[in-house]
């Protein structure tokens, strides 16, 4: 048996889904999918985006005379400035990324769950994962859930009825793994000045915004950076990888839109939720 599944099977468990989901599986199915694969609580990463948006507005906010600020949810980003421009490492934002802290308050609530996050890209296992092992038990990417799916027999079409997660709110963060979602869902444009907030795609791209920073060249304040193509859209552990990020966006907002209208019934919660947890982090 996989070991993921098998982890599922004989454990309270609590599947974390990154909004990339949408790209390979249907909504709501996914949720009973999930459920009949043996997890307890299915989420999405909305609540803990919030969270870390709110880190971000406040640190921004209590450091008006820093120069620069870079986002930091995307660990191959992090990695990459690390080892490339270590000059710009102070810059990384401090604070964990919505898996993080998403797995953060479910430990707090349900400390005896299993938590696995479902990833679009394997950077969340092999490198921001191991930096959580108190709150992260697993990392299963979309390719993976498949071939466990089709192992066994496990198919959307035996899932057709309303489906509900076990989602804290209901939240527009569901755009985050879209180039630019962080920025956008977390208002940043009213902490900078107009010109100073830059989305940035793409090693090439990132590598080209953080050299024209060097030279003086750019007056950024603000980067949004994510490693793949169109964001998270593009990770390498998406089974559809044959649509265009044109595709990929539409796909995102339309189930980000259908989904808002779907009421989360009782499972909608409570911003208290993540009282006196610490969203910081050591990059």
């Amino acid at each position: 048996m996989n070991k993921k599944a098998d982890l599922i099977k004989n454990n309270k468990s609590i599947a974390m889904l990154a909004p990339t989901f949408a790209l390979d599986f249907k909504y709501p199915n996914i949720i009973g999918m999930l459920r009949h694969l043996g997890f307890d609580k299915v989420t999405e990463l909305t609540y803990g985006a919030r969270m870390v948006n709110w880190a971000y507005a406040d640190y921004v906010k209590s450091h008006p005379d820093q120069k620069l600020f870079i986002s930091s949810p995307c660990p191959t980003v992090v990695s990459f400035i690390q080892s490339q421009y270590p000059e710009f490492a102070e810059f990384l934002m401090p604070i964990v990324s919505p898996m993080a802290a998403m797995a953060m308050i479910y430990k707090k609530h349900h400390p005896d769950y299993k938590v696995v996050f479902i990833s679009p890209c394997h950077a969340k296992e092999n490198i921001e994962a191991p930096k959580f092992p108190d709150f992260i038990d697993a990392v299963m990417t979309l390719q993976e859930l498949k071939q466990i799916f089709n192992e066994e027999g496990i198919k959307e079409d035996d899932f057709k009825k309303d489906y509900y997660f076990d989602s804290f709110v209901r939240e527009y963060t569901k755009i985050y793994p879209i180039s630019g979602g962080l920025a956008s869902t977390s208002h940043l444009g009213k902490l900078f000045k107009e010109g100073e907030i830059s989305v940035t795609d793409g090693i090439l791209n990132i590598r080209k915004i953080l050299e024209d920073i060097k030279t003086g060249e750019s007056k950024y304040r603000f980067l949004d950076l994510l490693n793949c193509d169109g964001g998270c859209i593009g990770g390498p552990a998406i089974n559809n990888k044959d649509l265009s990020v044109e595709e990929k966006k539409k796909i995102i907002l339309e189930y980000t839109s259908q989904s808002s209208e779907h009421t989360m019934g009782k499972h909608e919660g409570k911003v208290d939720y993540a009282k006196d947890i610490d969203f910081g982090t050591v990059l």
